[in-house]
């Protein structure tokens, strides 16, 4: 089999990965944050601490249970970790001719979320790579939200101005969103030509204004020159998560979003802040569609940014 084929046939089989790691991930993230909503901010940090001590147990039993995942533990945060990791060649013969003769049109997604091990005869040790990498990145997720507090809590606080009392003649104070607590909270290693090229990309009529490289730049800080109203939340959901599949930015990018209100929802109705519950949603509906039209124009652009 040639390379490029050979490529070709491993980038099928990351997307099969991806799907399922995406889905399953983000149904952890969500859970969290829901009930975070009812918590104090101590049983908050109680809760995450469950969840991290529950995810390093399982981890632990995964990796002393299955050899061949040595090199996920090492590659998981790497977008095509099935071709860049050295799991592919851990796996006995047999296995791997197994994933070479696989057709990935054949991949039935309900099937799957019936029963997760339902393809690991095809594809062996596939629900197991799946739930690695989920739990993985399900540890870093809440590694970082500790680390953040506690950055927060040693950063000096500012002094607070008095307010003077708002008379009939002042004009009413504008909503800004809340200042970003790190000065990199996306996480981001896009370069300057990258962010150019997003920027582009943005400026297909994603938001109701356009964006230079100067203000997109802002918002990857969280301290926009502007807020953006989105004209589809599904686009806006499809280029981040693009970009975080491709580990250019976090994987909480909808709680970055969210948290520090950087974009206003398309319903014009009212000024509604796009929240996490947005954004998971419309993360949802945009897995596996890179195809469609609209979507395809986004993908196009993301493709490029590996040569930049």
């Amino acid at each position: 089999m040639e390379n490029t084929e050979f490529k070709a046939k491993f980038d099928n089989i990351q997307r099969l990965f991806d799907r399922c790691i995406n889905h399953a991930y983000e149904t952890l993230e969500r859970s969290i944050y829901m009930k975070s909503q009812y918590l104090n901010m101590e049983q908050v940090e109680e809760l995450e601490g469950q969840e991290y001590i529950r995810a390093a147990d399982e981890l632990a039993s995964l990796y002393m249970s299955y050899s061949v995942l040595s090199e996920i533990q090492r590659c998981y945060f790497i977008h095509d970790f099935f071709w860049e990791s050295g799991f592919y060649e851990a796996l006995k013969p047999d296995e791997k001719r197994k994933y070479l003769l696989f057709s990935p049109l054949s991949f039935d997604y309900s099937r799957y979320e019936q029963d997760n091990s339902a393809y690991d005869e095809e594809l062996p040790y596939f629900s197991v790579v799946v739930k690695t990498v989920v739990l993985e990145r399900y540890s870093a997720y809440l590694r970082k939200k500790k680390e953040d507090r506690a950055q927060a809590e040693l950063e000096p606080q500012p002094e607070q101005e008095v307010q003077k009392p708002t008379t009939n003649t002042e004009l009413p104070i504008k909503v800004v969103p809340p200042i970003a607590e790190t000065e990199n909270p996306f996480g981001s290693i896009l370069n300057d030509k990258q962010i150019e090229l997003i920027a582009d990309c943005i400026n297909e009529e994603m938001f109701n204004a356009s964006v230079t490289v100067d203000d997109l730049k802002a918002i990857l800080s969280c301290k926009p020159n502007a807020i953006l109203r989105s004209n589809n939340n599904r686009y806006v959901a499809f280029l981040f998560s693009e970009l975080s599949n491709r580990s250019l930015i976090t994987g909480n990018w909808q709680s970055v979003i969210a948290n520090n209100k950087l974009f206003l929802s398309k319903d014009k109705s009212r000024d509604k802040y796009l929240n996490q519950g947005d954004l998971a949603t419309a993360t949802n509906y945009v897995k596996g569609i890179s195809h469609e039209k609209g979507f395809a124009t986004i993908y196009n652009y993301i493709k490029q940014l590996k040569r930049l």
